[in-house]
């Protein structure tokens, strides 16, 4: 397909009112879910602001407690005080500082040496030359011998941190002197045995000038401070269920509203991630047919999946959606879900009332439970649970009260689930039996009873329904398709033959269907009613011409080939008079497609007529699905093997294959199968079901195998 088509096709106004249109009304619909379980739960929390009421633990968690871990790691990298080393730079700086001082006093002061005290620089220059020089080799002297005692002992207290980021310009780096440094450095000052007042300049010079012999590594130790942090473990938290997360009146911290939000409490704040979710799961929900039916261009199935309309689509999601709303709002989780597979596997094919399913049941915890972790968790085991067994279980249906069993069974099933899913959520069980009634079995008594009550209510509704949204449930198809219903009845009374052979294909489309997986109720339905046309005129079949001659003997053929057509036309008259479904009314419609009376119109030939070989076209349209498709084939083949049958022509297996071979072969040839998407595979597995159904219809003809040669057209013209 060009661009040009694909654009074209994306604004054509089918893809409009079949994709667009669905799709846009399920949002809305979905946006006006979400709105109302945001405004039911207005009283949410919100982070930062007071508790509107008392929040208890829904199920057990362990979390960690970021306050108290973030607390913990704190005090424990502030034990580490620093990390002292030796400083080996120290005794050469100090000795830089004392020249630098002393080029100061005799005014040659050196650029960039660092700024000294100005009462420092005055009353050293107050000094005579000879006590200044005194008091300056004394102060080289005393910091030498500091040095020499330090590098032999170990400070028993860690030096004061040094500046970070080093001194500004003309300023030098100075450290803290600890109370040890300062009492050896005033030993060896009076040692000197100087007067006290030179003591005094010459201790305040050293300490100004002096840096410890000792200092704290930065880097290493904020290294080992995070070593420290590494190594400390989490602080974790326990809740159990029912134990109080936070009392109305309390701050709604950070750490507190994950853990609400975890337990599926709602906040005050607009659910805009569960709007995005949401609406992201509709929109591609076209996609999801595509890939389940193996198409790779998305637009080749927007007006419909497997005869699947998007009103049954859209039911089914908006009932499933309704269904647990209500069931979330009266405390019982999961309960909608029931309701929701049973209507999905009722009203379409497995394949896709499972996908429905799933879409259902992810779409209802966006929108209707919220980004709750443990109900999703639950949802999610519960609700693919349910969908898979509902595949199986909800299969064929014979009757409401084969249903109403099943169902039953199913509640029960799905009710034991919710025990253990609660159970393992860490919740106290008691079943003891007295009055008041426990809270186990209120809650799950509550469960079961909402599951069976609404998912009968649907059952009984859903006839109301179904012509106007679409829908064609199994229920409706065993309904029309039991000997008692209007149509059926009537042709019983009057064309018993055609009877006859609508049930013969009948019980031939439930044997094949069985193995392409098909949907049995409605190719059984479809069989029986694909006739019904003839009513109209069943003298002109063979079938009905019991005990008299052949009426076309005695009419022209163009006649007799109208008079044939017309049955389909006539049959969608009664179709409708009857109010058939729409996919009843395909099957009359589409089982004989655009065929061509090959018999009649050389019969006309040979009588010299000009005719038109439209004129003996079937008005179609070809088959349209799987279904009306099969029946073609079911149809065509039964009409010539009974031909052959009654003509001595069908006496061995071989030869039922033959006809079987001869028939498919003609219909592809025609182009009747081309809007189909039958795999070779699949003609195969019909083939062989067509065979060994055959065979036991026709296991008592034993007659011995007549070699003669089959014409291909004897089948064309047989099929009638």
């Amino acid at each position: 397909m060009s661009s040009a088509s694909k654009s074209r096709m994306f604004f054509s106004r089918d893809f409009l009112a079949f994709y667009v249109a669905p799709t846009l009304f399920l949002l809305v619909i979905g946006v006006l879910f979400l709105l109302t379980q945001w405004r039911l739960t207005y009283d949410g929390f919100r982070e930062g602001e007071i508790a509107p009421r008392t929040y208890f633990a829904i199920s057990s968690l362990v979390f960690e407690d970021t306050v108290a871990t973030d607390y913990l790691l704190s005090t424990a990298a502030n034990a580490v005080g620093g990390l002292v080393v030796r400083d080996l730079g120290a005794a050469e700086r100090v000795r830089g500082y004392l020249t630098d001082f002393r080029m100061l006093l005799g005014g040659n002061e050196k650029r960039g040496a660092p700024t000294f005290p100005r009462e420092m620089v005055a009353a050293f220059r107050a000094l005579s030359a000879d006590q200044r020089e005194d008091l300056l080799d004394a102060s080289e002297r005393v910091s030498a011998a500091y040095f020499e005692i330090m590098s032999q002992t170990h400070s028993s207290r860690a030096s004061g941190l040094p500046k970070i980021g080093g001194p500004k310009a003309g300023q030098r780096e100075t450290r803290e002197m600890t109370e040890e440094d300062r009492g050896v450095v005033w030993g060896e000052i009076h040692k000197l045995s100087l007067p006290p007042g030179d003591e005094n300049f010459l201790y305040q010079l050293l300490i100004l000038v002096m840096d410890p012999a000792y200092k704290i590594d930065i880097p290493e130790t904020e290294k080992t401070r995070e070593s420290v942090r590494y190594s400390m473990p989490t602080v974790e938290r326990r809740l159990k269920a029912g134990d109080v997360i936070v009392e109305r009146g309390q701050p709604v911290t950070s750490a507190v509203a994950r853990i609400l939000k975890y337990q599926g409490y709602t906040s005050s704040d607009f659910p805009w991630s569960q709007l995005a979710a949401a609406s992201f799961l509709i929109i591609t929900l076209p996609m999801w047919f595509d890939i389940m039916r193996g198409e790779v261009d998305v637009l080749r199935g927007y007006a419909g999946f497997a005869g699947v309309g998007w009103g049954c689509v859209v039911f089914v999601i908006v009932m499933g959606w309704a269904s647990e709303a209500v069931a979330s709002h009266m405390g019982v989780v999961g309960a909608g879900i029931l309701p929701a597979v049973t209507t999905a596997y009722l009203c379409m094919p497995r394949r896709y009332a499972f996908l429905i399913c799933i879409e259902v049941l992810i779409s209802a915890i966006f929108i209707i439970i919220g980004m709750s972790v443990s109900n999703m968790l639950f949802l999610l085991v519960y609700g693919l649970m349910a969908a898979t067994i509902g595949y199986y279980v909800l299969h064929r249906i014979q009757s409401r009260e084969n249903l109403g069993y099943k169902v039953a069974a199913l509640a029960l099933l799905f009710t034991l689930f919710k025990i253990f899913a609660i159970y393992y959520q860490g919740f106290n069980i008691s079943f003891a039996i007295g009055w008041p009634m426990g809270a186990t079995w209120r809650r799950m008594g509550l469960f079961l009873a909402y599951g069976v009550v609404v998912t009968s209510l649907i059952t009984v509704l859903l006839p109301m329904f179904e012509n106007s949204i679409g829908v064609l449930s199994a229920l409706r198809l065993r309904e029309l398709s039991h000997p008692s219903s209007p149509l059926l009845r009537k042709m019983q009374a009057e064309v018993p033959g055609t009877y006859h052979h609508s049930l013969m294909i009948g019980t031939l489309a439930e044997a094949v269907s069985e193995e392409l997986d098909i949907d049995q109720n409605l190719m059984k339905t479809g069989a029986y009613y694909h006739d019904i046309g003839k009513l109209r005129r069943p003298l002109f079949f063979i079938e009905n011409q019991l005990g008299i001659g052949n009426v076309h003997d005695d009419m022209s053929p163009a006649l007799s080939a109208l008079a044939i057509i017309a049955h389909v036309r006539e049959g969608l008259d009664l179709a409708t008079e009857f109010g058939l479904p729409k996919k009843v009314r395909q099957f009359i419609a589409e089982h004989h497609g655009t065929t061509f009376l090959g018999y009649f119109y050389r019969k006309a030939a040979n009588e010299g007529e000009k005719v038109d070989k439209e004129q003996f076209c079937y008005p179609g349209p070809k088959p349209q699905s799987r279904e009306t498709a099969l029946l073609m084939l079911l149809d065509s083949t039964e009409a010539a093997v009974r031909a052959g049958s009654g003509q001595g022509r069908i006496a061995t297996v071989q030869n039922i294959q033959d006809v079987i071979e001869q028939v498919t072969a003609l219909k592809i040839s025609e182009h009747q199968l081309d809007d189909v998407d039958f795999t070779y595979r699949e003609m195969t597995r019909i083939k062989k079901a067509l065979l060994k159904a055959l065979m036991s219809m026709y296991h008592t003809r034993v007659v011995k195998e007549i070699k003669e040669p089959r014409e291909r057209n004897n089948i064309s013209n047989h099929e009638k």
